[in-house]
C-alpha cells in the first residue's frame, strides 16, 4: 500500500494582539507580535522541504472571528508557496475563527480546501491510493455539544483521517467545546485523528494516533516550552510521528541558584550566566527568573524593578534575545518563612477582588485615573503573586523584629 505524508498543525492564532506585552519596548513588542506569522513560515518551510502530500490545519487559524485583510493575505501568500510545490491544504475553523464572524472574504489558491459548517468528507488522491479527510468547521463560536456522530466513515478509501477541534474528556485548560472521549474516536476506526483546541502538545493515543499538536507559537507564560506541529507518515496500519518545532520565541523559566549569603553582584552574575546559557538555543526567549532562596537585599521595595531594568537593558535591541519579564522565588522558599503569619499568607486564597479593593484608591485619584490603564487578567494574577511574595519576604527576613 502506498504511504501518505502530511503536516498536522492547529491553533495558529495568527495576529494575536499580545495585549499583556504592549508595555514592552516597541521594537521587542513588534518582534513578538510577528512571531505567529514567522512560526507559520517555518511550518511551510518544513512542509516543502519534507515534500509532504498535504497540510492539515485543525482550527483557530485566526485569533479572532473578524479576521483582518492583512492577516488573510499573509496566510494566502504561504498557501501559494505550498501550491507551487503541489501540496494540498485542508482547513477546519474552530471557536476563535468560526464561520459567523464578519470579515471581507478573499479567494484562496486552488490547493486550499475549507470545510463548511456541517460535516464533510474531502478526497485526496495519490497515484493508486485514496484518502478520505473528514472535517467540521464551527458555524458559530459556541459548539458545546458533541459532534463525533457527524463523522461517519465511508467505504472505499485506503486511509481515513478525522479533523476535529474540541475538548477531550478531562481537559480543563481551555473552554469546553465539541467534547469527546478517546473511546468515541477509537470506535470510528480512522487511521489518524488531527485534533485542535488544546494548546499543549498531547498524544492521546498512538494506535491509531489521536493527536493534539498544541499551538505553533506560545503567546504567554502559560504556553511555555517549544511549540510546533507534527510530521506524519502513514503506510498501511503503521504511523510514524515526528514533532517539528516551529517556535521563534519560547516562554520559559530560568531557575537561579543562590548561596545563602550571596551579594547582589553574585546574584547578577548568576542571572547573566543562566541567560547566556539559554541563548545557545535556536530561538529567542521570554523568561521568568526564579530564585531558590531569599536574600536580605530582596526586601528593598525597588529590588525587582531595578534588577529587571538592569537585565532588560542588555536584551532590548538584540535580535536573538533572552528577555526577563518577571522575577519570583521558588514556592518552597516562600513557605519556609518563620514568622507565624507567613503560613496564613500562604494558605489564603487571594482573589482579584482583594486586588481590586487594594488598588481602588489609585483609580480614584485624579492622576491615577489619567495614567493607570486597566489591568489584564494575567497582570492582576502576577500582582497578587508578587504581593504575596513580598509580604512573606519581609516577614521571614526580619520584618517582624
Amino acid at each position: 500500500m502506498k504511504e501518505i505524508t502530511f503536516i498536522h498543525a492547529a491553533d495558529l492564532h495568527l495576529d494575536s494582539p499580545f495585549k499583556g506585552l504592549r508595555k514592552l519596548p516597541e521594537e521587542l513588542y513588534q518582534h513578538i507580535k510577528q512571531s505567529t506569522f514567522e512560526s507559520l513560515q517555518k511550518l511551510i518551510d518544513e512542509a516543502i522541504t519534507r515534500e509532504v502530500d498535504f497540510v492539515l490545519f485543525s482550527g483557530d487559524l485566526y485569533d479572532g472571528e473578524n479576521r483582518n485583510l492583512h492577516t488573510q493575505v499573509k496566510f494566502r501568500k504561504e498557501m501559494e508557496r505550498l501550491n507551487q510545490h503541489g501540496i494540498q491544504v485542508f482547513i477546519i475553523h474552530g471557536n476563535h475563527d468560526h464561520l459567523s464572524g464578519k470579515w471581507i472574504s478573499i479567494e484562496q489558491p486552488s490547493n486550499v480546501h475549507i470545510f463548511a459548517g456541517q460535516s464533510e468528507v474531502k478526497e485526496f488522491r495519490k497515484e493508486d491510493s485514496l484518502t478520505y479527510i473528514y472535517g467540521y468547521s464551527y458555524p458559530t463560536q459556541h459548539v458545546n455539544q458533541s459532534i463525533v456522530d457527524k463523522y461517519e466513515k465511508k467505504p472505499g478509501a485506503d486511509y481515513h483521517i478525522g479533523m476535529l477541534h474540541g475538548s477531550a474528556e478531562g481537559q480543563s485548560e481551555h473552554s469546553r467545546y465539541a467534547p469527546f472521549t478517546v473511546d468515541e474516536l477509537m470506535e470510528k476506526s480512522f487511521d489518524y485523528w488531527a485534533l485542535g483546541h488544546i494548546h499543549k502538545r498531547q498524544e492521546l493515543a498512538l494506535s491509531p494516533p489521536i493527536i493534539y499538536p498544541g499551538n505553533i507559537q506560545g503567546r504567554h507564560k502559560k504556553e511555555s516550552g517549544v511549540k510546533g506541529c507534527y510530521y506524519v507518515k502513514i503506510k498501511g496500519k503503521h504511523a510514524e510521528l515526528d514533532f517539528v518545532p516551529t517556535s521563534t520565541i519560547v516562554w520559559d523559566t530560568l531557575n537561579i541558584s543562590l548561596e545563602e549569603n550571596c551579594s547582589f553582584d553574585d546574584l547578577l552574575k548568576n542571572c547573566r550566566t543562566m541567560m547566556e546559557q539559554a541563548r545557545q538555543e535556536s530561538y529567542s526567549m521570554l523568561v521568568e527568573l526564579k530564585f531558590n532562596r531569599y536574600t536580605d537585599f530582596m526586601k528593598h521595595e525597588n529590588f525587582r524593578h531595578d534588577l529587571l531594568e538592569i537585565l532588560q537593558e542588555d536584551e532590548e535591541y538584540k535580535q536573538h534575545f533572552v528577555y526577563p519579564y518577571a522575577i519570583s522565588v521558588q514556592e518552597t522558599a516562600v513557605q519556609d518563612g518563620s514568622h507565624p503569619i507567613v503560613g496564613l499568607i500562604n494558605s489564603y486564597e487571594w482573589t482579584e477582588q482583594d486586588l481590586f479593593e487594594a488598588i481602588q484608591p489609585l483609580y480614584k485619584h485624579s492622576l491615577g485615573r489619567k495614567y493607570i490603564t486597566e489591568l489584564s487578567s494575567d497582570e492582576k494574577k502576577q500582582l497578587i503573586i508578587e504581593a504575596q511574595e513580598m509580604l512573606t519576604m519581609l516577614l521571614s527576613r526580619g520584618g517582624h523584629e
